[in-house]
């Protein structure tokens, strides 16, 4: 049985563009024939659908990848990053097994065995792996159809530091993350041949003036709406605020009306703008609607964030000159994470020695608690660490617990995704070889 082939997509033209000349590159990977554990058979059929979607949307080369070996994996993934490096757009897809292990999230190949945690870095492939594969393009994707159950952790060692769920949410600079479903759920695979995630990445993804910003959401409410609100998509997004649309834009209509899909564009950034609350945000929705229906509170939003009186700039003369705005929807709703207590049941034992572990909290929003090293807690077994602040959000976020480790750098001892549930919760987290347990409160106004 052959384990690994590329076929590479033909562009619209008869001759499709040297790798130097393609703008926009996708490598679209599906595993689901696994020698040693079970066996998926959505992969092969959604890979078809997002590479067909991947060309109607305009990528000039589309490589597909099929029931991987670890070489094959760690090859297919090499050979793209030189597609990527100097792109406009990069985009890596992958559907199959994926778990969190040791903190970190991996990708398995499907002639995996892990016996044990400890194969992993020898028998998958770390998600970081793909990040840096996109890391040469302008706009860098990662989406991962991954977030199934653990196929393997069922057979490791007790005291193990995988989860039996999902993937863990991730922080990358510049790039946009997807994933099927939030930090410790897992996702469908539906009842048509086609995981309800990648169903809706192939008809979001070439759709047209659609900027890659608002992928993510969109792509979160068809799930939602798919699976009855069983499975919801998670985003980390890091890039540029500036639209950047895959297809071109529809020229805009002789008439002075928005058309139906410019309407609903901009109502889905001016969302996008509430949610992230920044400078950037709200003059990326002034850039593409000058004279759009928010953009007087726009204006104002960006006077009241530069701590300067709201006045009419030149940029935005023509906004100024516009009949009062329509009063605009009612607030967003705000997510409060408060009475954070962090115990320790089992420490890490740094270097060995029993040493405490450093600890601060890091959320998907790119805050961060302590903010300096300095600053950082320090606990022992049996001690707990009552956080004195609360985090106020626009949105459900998900927050990382860490440890300073010993090189230098920091490891991840769990994700707690807070979901948009109001209550308190307490989460028990056994990353990195540590046991901790994590009491938090949600308020939603």
């Amino acid at each position: 049985m052959m384990r690994f082939w590329l076929v590479t997509l033909t562009a619209l033209l008869l001759f499709a563009p040297s790798v130097a000349e393609a703008r926009k590159v996708a490598l679209i990977i599906g595993n689901g024939d696994y020698a040693n554990t079970s066996r998926l058979v959505n992969p092969a059929n959604d890979i078809r659908i997002i590479a067909a979607s991947a060309k109607q949307a305009g990528f000039d080369d589309v490589t597909v990848a099929a029931d991987l070996a670890v070489n094959d994996f760690q090859k297919a993934m090499r050979d793209f990053r030189a597609k990527a490096d100097g792109a406009e757009v990069a985009m890596v897809y992958y559907a199959g097994h994926g778990i969190e292990a040791q903190g970190k999230n991996w990708l398995i190949p499907t002639d995996a065995q892990l016996k044990s945690d400890l194969d992993l870095p020898y028998e998958a492939i770390n998600l970081d792996r793909m990040m840096e594969a996109v890391s040469g393009a302008q706009i860098r994707m990662v989406v991962l159809d991954s977030c199934r159950n653990n196929p393997f952790g069922r057979s490791w060692r007790s005291g193990t530091r995988a989860v039996v769920n999902g993937l863990a949410g991730v922080e990358a600079d510049d790039v946009l993350v997807i994933f099927a479903a939030a930090p410790g759920q897992t996702a469908a695979d539906g009842t048509s041949g086609n995981s309800p995630f990648a169903t809706s990445l192939a008809k979001r993804l070439p759709q047209p003036d659609t900027p890659v910003q608002l992928l993510g959401g969109l792509i979160r409410d068809d799930v939602l709406a798919a699976t009855g609100g069983a499975q919801r998509p998670f985003v980390s997004a890091s890039i540029t605020g500036t639209p950047v649309y895959l297809v071109p834009r529809a020229a805009p209509p002789a008439a002075p009306a928005a058309s139906g899909d410019r309407a609903a564009v901009e109502d889905l950034l001016w969302k996008g703008a509430v949610a992230e609350n920044s400078v950037r945000a709200f003059s990326a929705y002034l850039a593409e609607f000058p004279a759009g229906k928010f953009a007087g509170e726009a204006s104002d939003n960006i006077g009241r964030l530069l701590k300067k009186p709201a006045r009419p700039t030149a940029a935005f003369a023509g906004a100024a000159k516009r009949p009062p705005p329509v009063p605009a929807a009612p607030a967003a709703r705000k997510f409060i994470v408060s009475n954070v207590r962090v115990e320790c049941v089992k420490l890490t034992g740094r270097l060995g020695l029993g040493l405490p572990d450093q600890l601060f909290l890091r959320f998907n929003t790119g805050q961060r608690f302590p903010e300096g090293k300095s600053e950082i807690y320090s606990i022992k077994k049996g001690e707990s660490w009552v956080v004195p602040q609360s985090f106020e959000f626009d949105q459900p976020v998900s927050f990382q617990l860490r440890e300073f480790d010993d090189i230098g750098g920091s490891d991840n001892i769990g994700t707690i995704d807070i979901g948009d549930a109001p209550g308190t919760f307490t989460k028990t987290l056994d990353g990195d070889a540590s046991d901790y347990r994590v009491t938090y409160t949600v308020t939603v106004s």
